[in-house]
């Protein structure tokens, strides 16, 4: 921090940086997904539940917890919601957290959040729109929990009852989710570091072009505008990883 630089300014620019009102890749690393790895302890953090009561993370202990994260103009997260919910039904004893982060691509009609109320609102909208049943806690307005388990979009993380993260996805791997919660093996560490998931675009309760539209004109021309060097980062990243599983 400058000597001009005030904490309160300090987070300010956080929040500005974090809540970007553009979309572009250049606010996600492909190459590097930062957070906790397998056999890490799980970072703990506060968030707020949709009643506005303060929780940690650390207050899930004792039990499996599936730490996904997602927003309202997120395709990916749209993709996701019947899935995980019908795991959610499934494993009654594990508890399916989505964590309402930033919003992935923010357009006129669904602008980044400004407050933390704004946030808030968002969270209880994603939820009455998907009619989601798993808890959803909202994170702080600068992203903290966020940024903690590596600040990717619709990312997934599972934690065994000792706190101890097992297997994380930069996006989430619904399958591989599944099987270890089938599995239930308390001291197992999945060894592969990354498990990627693939984005898809199609199969979904809305679909992709629907959840960008309904953000607004700009969301749709951020992602298009942004589109070859997506798909080159996603091309990237899959030689990496069947080149790093041979």
């Amino acid at each position: 921090m400058s000597a001009m630089e005030t904490p309160e300014t300090a987070r300010r620019d956080v929040t500005d940086t974090y809540n970007y009102r553009h979309f572009g890749p250049e606010y996600y690393d492909f190459k590097r997904f930062d957070g906790p790895r397998p056999g890490d302890e799980a970072p703990d953090f506060e968030a707020t539940t949709l009643d506005g009561n303060a929780v940690s993370l650390s207050d899930f202990g004792g039990s499996w917890v599936v730490l996904e994260t997602g927003s309202l103009t997120c395709p990916i997260t749209d993709s996701k919601v019947q899935a995980m919910d019908k795991l959610s039904q499934k494993f009654e004893d594990v508890v399916f957290i989505l964590l309402y982060t930033r919003e992935a691509h923010p357009g006129e009609n669904c602008e980044a959040h400004h407050s933390f109320q704004d946030k808030l609102e968002r969270a209880r909208k994603f939820e009455a729109d998907y009619d989601v049943e798993r808890t959803v806690l909202v994170d702080d307005i600068e992203g903290t929990g966020h940024r903690k388990y590596g600040g990717m979009p619709n990312s997934v993380h599972v934690i065994n009852p000792d706190g101890v993260v097992v297997m994380r996805g930069d996006w989430n791997h619904v399958s591989k989710v599944r099987e270890i919660l089938e599995r239930r093996e308390d001291d197992r560490i999945y060894k592969r570091d990354i498990y990627r998931g693939r984005p898809l675009f199609f199969t979904r309760k809305k679909g992709a072009i629907r959840v960008l539209v309904e953000a607004g004109p700009r969301a749709v021309w951020d992602f298009l505008k942004n589109m070859p060097v997506l798909g080159w980062m996603h091309l990237k990243k899959e030689f990496r990883s069947k080149s790093s599983n041979k």
